[in-house]
């Protein structure tokens, strides 16, 4: 009774009222016509954003999923930069790194062998990039560049290789 009080000296207390309603709880004293109209809008814009972020969550999903079976790859005629190599380089170890991490979290299940040969398959592609680095370093003679990208990359790569043989021991299928 004191809330249909208030409702009828404050037009404002009127309008946002149904919406402080069905936070609380309480029952709503307001004309059943003025219910019907205010519902489906606060309805269909939850509706509205939560298809939202479930869609987006269904598409990250499934580009994560789709993004392991690519590899990169260059033209043959072309010579690339240091630093497009380290840049590849780079791509190809995060993709190895998250595909490692696949095939840890599904150890002992059914997808734990297509899991291992993804990751084997990436870290095979990180540890070829990784040796044409090297050589193509030596071959121009660069050894302070080649020292240098060693001292920042090599440690990477070595734990790379052993967390992938971690991983394909804890599957057993070493």
């Amino acid at each position: 009774m004191l809330s249909l009080s208030i409702s009828r000296r404050s037009p404002a207390a009127l309008r946002y009222r149904p919406c402080f309603d069905a936070v609380l709880g309480a029952r709503q004293t307001v004309p059943p016509l003025a219910i019907y109209i205010r519902r489906p809008f606060v309805s269909s814009r939850a509706l509205v954003a939560a298809a939202l972020v479930s869609a987006d969550h269904t598409v990250l999903d499934v580009s994560k999923r789709c993004e392991h079976t690519t590899t990169i790859e260059t033209s043959p005629g072309k010579q690339l930069t240091t630093k497009e190599q380290v840049d590849e380089l780079m791509d190809s170890f995060a993709e190895a790194c998250e595909l490692i991490t696949d095939a840890k979290e599904s150890v002992g299940t059914t997808y734990f062998a297509d899991d291992i040969e993804d990751a084997e398959n990436q870290t095979q592609d990180v540890l070829k990039r990784w040796e044409s680095l090297q050589a193509d370093l030596e071959h121009q003679g660069a050894a302070e560049q080649l020292q240098r990208v060693r001292s920042m990359y090599e440690l990477k790569i070595k734990q790379l290789k052993a967390e992938f043989e971690t991983v394909r021991e804890a599957g057993g299928a070493g």
